[in-house]
């Protein structure tokens, strides 16, 4: 129980840096890299302790940021953005809801690696939607679809080199263990030879 305790702060402590720092940076590649993580991380919570758990997660960590950035003024090219945060985290927080719905919907029918790619899928273009329609009342419109189109292509991105990964450990360790056996099993044989005496 100790152990499941704290695997889930720990997994808390990940979903809170990594929506903490979406707001630290302005660069849109290391955004979508931390929206990756922090749907898988969220995903994660889903499936290892409940919904419930995942659902009052995310709200606590966008809540928890909104309270550190009340005060903190946002600049994109010098240019001071009025809301910025207070829309990112709401952005954050609908369309984590929307990727968790997805994913536990997903969860039944498929494994983790595809329902964890189609709901950060999802929730990535909810999310930059959102913050498209923000950014128009901010920026020229073929800016703001180049920062959506840059967003959601790094998103996929990195969605798919989680989903690749996720891929990899779940056919890779299978064939350890039969590797193991068979290791075993050859030790054993030869451990047998050279136990019996000769004729």
């Amino acid at each position: 129980m100790n152990k499941t305790l704290n695997n889930y702060m720990y997994k808390v402590g990940l979903l809170f840096a990594c929506t903490f720092c979406i707001n630290l940076t302005n660069k849109i590649v290391y955004c979508a890299l931390l929206f990756t993580f922090l749907t898988l991380v969220l995903n994660g919570i889903a499936k290892y302790h409940g919904h419930k758990k995942a659902a009052i997660s995310i709200v606590l960590c966008t809540a928890l940021s909104l309270g550190l950035f009340y005060n903190k003024q946002y600049f994109i090219g010098g240019k001071p953005i009025n809301g910025l945060i207070l829309t990112s985290l709401c952005a954050i927080l609908i369309a984590s809801y929307i990727g968790l719905k997805l994913f536990l919907k997903l969860t039944a029918r498929y494994g983790f690696a595809i329902s964890n790619c189609i709901s950060l899928c999802t929730a990535s273009l909810v999310d930059h939607c959102i913050m498209g329609i923000f950014f128009t009342t901010k920026f020229p419109m073929d800016k703001v679809w180049v920062i959506v189109y840059k967003e959601t292509g790094y998103t996929y991105l990195f969605g798919s080199l989680v989903y690749l990964s996720s891929l990899a450990v779940l056919y890779a360790k299978p064939i350890y263990i039969q590797i193991k056996k068979w290791l075993y099993l050859l030790v054993s044989v030869e451990q047998a030879k050279s136990k019996t005496p000769l004729l």
